[in-house]
C-alpha cells in the first residue's frame, strides 16, 4: 500500500522559483493606472511606521478558544473567537486559481461557505487562471484595468508586487492591516522578520501573505541518503568525512551489497537534485543554485560573492574527480533523468543518493520492510581543512499573496476577512476542509517533533470541493506544522522527514552567510533572469566535465579557461545586481 500522508509528494513544487520572466515584461502595460482612492483610508507618509486609519477604532484578537492544547513556548496560530463583521450588503468579487479536482467551483465549496458564515462578507470568485504557466487573462485584466477587487492564489513574485503596487495597480495595506488585520498583526509580531520579507521597494506592503515554516524543507534541497543495510553488510560505519565516504563507496562497488551486479555506489537526484548542493559544504559554503537568493551567491562582510569560481570550489570538484577514478562516480551521477533514478531505486541498486527526499528514489510505501526506510540521512561531511556545512536555508516559505487591486472601494473589508484565515481553525479548515477530517489533539498525543501535539489528520487528503487546498493564507508556523499529530507506533513520513532533518541543524553556517530574498525592478529582473540562465548552464555542464575528467581540474590551463569565461557569461554585472537590489533592500 502506499501512504499519502500530506508531506511533499514525489512531484514537488519545490520553493518559490517563480521568476519575472514567468509573466513577461509585456504584461506590465498598466504602468499608466491611478490607484483610486478608498474608503478604507489612505497611507501613511513613513509606510514603515502605519499608524492606522485615523478615526477607526483597532480590531483586536478575538477571545481564545478554551481547552485547546499547545506545546510550552508555542508560536504560531491560535484559536480564538471570530464573530460576523460585515453584512453582507455588497459582494466581493476575487480572482483565482481554476482547481478542479480539489477545490471544485469555489464558489460552492464548503471552506468557501464557511469564510461567509464566519466573516458575513459575500464573496464571487472568478476563475482567472488555469495554470501557472498560463497567464494571459490575468495580464489582460491588469493591463485593461477590468480588474476584481482582489487576487487570490495567483503567485505573484515580489517583483512583480512591488512593480505593480507602485504603479497603483495593487493597493497599500499597511495602514488597513494595523487597523483590520489583528492575526496579521500577530503573525508579524511572531515573526519580526516577516513584515520586512513582505515589504516592496517603496516600502509599502501590497500583499498580505503567510509564512510555510517548513523544518525538513530547511535543507531539503541538500539532504544526503545512504542505504544503511548495504553499510551493515560491508562492514562501514556513517561516514563522516569526504575521505571516509570514499571509502565507503569504494567497498559499494567492489563488494556489490545489493547483490544487482548493478549497483551504483554514487548517484545523483535525478534531473534537478544536484550534487554540489550536499558535497560543496565540505569545501566551502555553497548556498547552489536553488531559491530566490541567486546562484551561488553568499554574502561576505556586507558584500555579494559568488562561489563556483574560487579556489575550495575547484578542491572540491577534485574529490569528485577522485570517486571518478575511483569507478564510484559515473557520467550517470549527473545525466540520470527522474525515471531513471526512481527505477535503480526500487531495483535495490543504489547505495549513496543526494536527493531531496526518498520519494524521488523510491516508492513511498507503508510495509515495516519498505526499501525506502533502509535509506537514512547522510550529516553533512567534514572536508580536508575541516569544513562541515549544511546547506540550511534561513528563509521561509511564504503562501500565495492576497492582494487588493485599484478596484477595490471597501478594501478594509477584505483585509479584515483575509486576516481570519490566520487564525488556527481558518489554518486548519483551509486545507484540511470540514471537522470530519481533523480534530484538536487530546493531552499526550505526541506532535511531529514529540511534543504535545495542536492538531490531528483524520484523513489526507481532504475531500474535494471541501477545502482550498494550499490556496488559503496558511499560518503555517514551525509550531504549527510540527504540532500535527504523529503516532508513535506507526511513524509517518512527515515524522521520517523531521528525523531526517535533525542531524544537519547543527551544521548551520552563520545567518549573515546567506543572501536573502531580493526585489529587483523589471529592467534589472531581465537582465538577472538572462545572465542566471547562462550561468547556471555552464556551471553545472562545467561541474559533470570536470568531475568525469572531460576537462582536467589538475590543468591549471584549463580552470583558467574556466574562471575566465564568467566574466563574458556576465557576471560582474550578475554580482552587481545582486549588491544594489541587498543594499536597498527594506529595513
Amino acid at each position: 500500500m502506499t501512504t499519502n500522508t500530506g508531506a511533499t509528494p514525489r512531484t514537488i513544487d519545490r520553493r518559490s522559483l517563480l521568476r519575472y520572466g514567468a509573466f513577461g515584461a509585456g504584461s506590465l502595460a498598466a504602468s499608466t493606472m491611478i490607484a483610486s482612492c478608498s474608503d478604507g483610508g489612505g497611507t501613511t507618509q513613513d509606510p514603515s511606521s502605519p499608524s492606522g486609519v485615523e478615526g477607526v477604532e483597532q480590531v483586536q484578537l478575538g477571545e481564545e478558544v478554551a481547552d485547546i492544547l499547545y506545546p510550552e513556548g508555542y508560536v504560531g496560530p491560535r484559536a480564538r473567537v471570530v464573530e460576523p463583521f460585515h453584512d453582507g450588503s455588497k459582494t466581493f468579487k476575487i480572482g483565482v486559481k481554476l482547481s478542479s479536482d480539489t477545490i471544485g467551483d469555489w464558489n460552492t465549496n464548503e471552506f468557501s461557505a464557511w469564510m461567509e458564515e464566519r466573516t458575513g462578507v459575500k464573496v464571487e470568485y472568478q476563475v482567472v487562471l488555469n495554470s501557472d504557466d498560463d497567464l494571459t487573462r490575468v495580464n489582460a485584466s491588469i493591463a485593461s484595468g477590468d480588474m476584481p477587487d482582489a487576487y487570490l492564489a495567483i503567485p505573484f513574485t515580489n517583483d512583480q508586487l512591488s512593480l505593480y503596487g507602485s504603479q497603483g495597480v495593487f493597493q497599500p495595506l499597511e495602514d488597513l492591516i494595523e487597523t483590520y488585520a489583528p492575526e496579521m498583526r500577530q503573525l508579524m509580531e511572531d515573526y519580526p522578520d516577516w513584515g520586512p520579507s513582505i515589504t516592496a521597494l517603496d516600502g509599502h506592503k501590497y500583499q498580505l501573505s503567510a509564512p510555510n515554516d517548513c523544518y525538513h524543507c530547511r535543507v531539503s534541497p541538500s539532504r544526503a541518503f545512504i542505504n544503511s543495510e548495504y553499510l551493515e553488510k560491508v562492514g562501514a560505519d556513517m561516514p563522516t568525512t569526504t575521505e571516509e565516504l570514499r571509502e565507503v563507496l569504494r567497498l559499494f562497488k567492489e563488494q556489490d551489497p545489493s547483490g544487482t551486479g548493478e549497483m551504483i555506489p554514487f548517484s545523483g537526484g535525478g534531473d534537478n537534485d544536484f550534487i554540489d548542493n550536499y558535497i560543496m559544504n565540505s569545501f566551502l559554503y555553497n548556498p547552489g543554485s536553488t531559491g530566490e537568493g541567486g546562484g551561488w551567491l553568499r554574502v561576505d562582510g556586507g558584500k555579494v560573492d559568488f562561489v563556483a569560481n574560487k579556489d575550495e570550489w575547484r578542491e572540491g570538484l577534485r574529490y569528485l574527480r577522485t570517486l571518478f577514478d575511483d569507478g564510484t562516480l559515473t557520467r550517470n551521477a549527473f545525466t540520470m533523468t527522474s525515471d531513471e533514478l526512481l527505477r535503480a531505486g526500487n531495483q535495490g541498486r543504489l547505495g549513496f543518493v543526494r536527493s531531496y527526499y526518498w520519494g524521488f528514489f523510491a516508492d513511498i510505501e507503508d510495509s515495516e520492510d519498505a526499501l525506502w526506510k533502509k535509506y537514512v540521512s547522510v550529516p553533512p561531511l567534514a572536508g580536508p581543512e575541516g569544513v562541515q556545512y549544511a546547506n540550511w536555508n534561513f528563509q521561509t516559505d511564504r503562501s500565495r499573496p492576497f492582494v487588493i487591486t485599484s478596484n477595490c472601494e471597501n478594501p478594509e473589508v477584505l483585509v479584515q476577512w483575509a486576516s481570519t484565515m490566520l487564525e488556527l481553525e481558518g489554518t486548519i479548515r483551509g486545507t484540511n476542509g470540514n471537522e470530519d477530517n481533523w480534530s484538536y489533539a487530546d493531552e499526550g498525543e505526541p506532535g511531529i517533533n514529540g511534543e504535545q501535539a495542536v492538531w490531528k489528520r483524520k484523513q489526507w487528503p481532504a475531500p474535494p470541493g471541501t477545502s482550498w487546498d494550499v490556496y488559503s493564507l496558511l499560518y503555517n508556523a514551525n509550531d504549527f506544522r510540527l504540532g500535527q499529530y504523529s503516532d508513535p507506533a506507526n511513524p509517518d513520513l512527515e515524522r521520517a522527514l523531521f528525523e531526517a532533518t535533525e542531524p544537519y541543524e547543527e551544521f548551520q553556517p552563520p545567518q549573515d552567510f546567506q543572501l536573502p530574498p531580493l526585489i529587483f525592478d523589471a529592467s534589472q529582473a531581465s537582465t538577472r533572469a538572462d545572465i542566471a540562465a547562462t550561468l547556471e548552464g555552464y556551471v553545472r555542464q562545467s561541474m559533470a566535465e570536470f568531475a568525469v575528467a572531460e576537462r582536467d581540474i589538475n590543468d591549471d590551463a584549463a580552470w583558467e579557461e574556466y574562471t575566465s569565461a564568467f566574466e563574458a557569461i556576465g557576471l560582474p554585472a550578475y554580482i552587481d545586481l545582486h549588491q544594489q537590489a541587498f543594499d536597498a533592500r527594506p529595513a
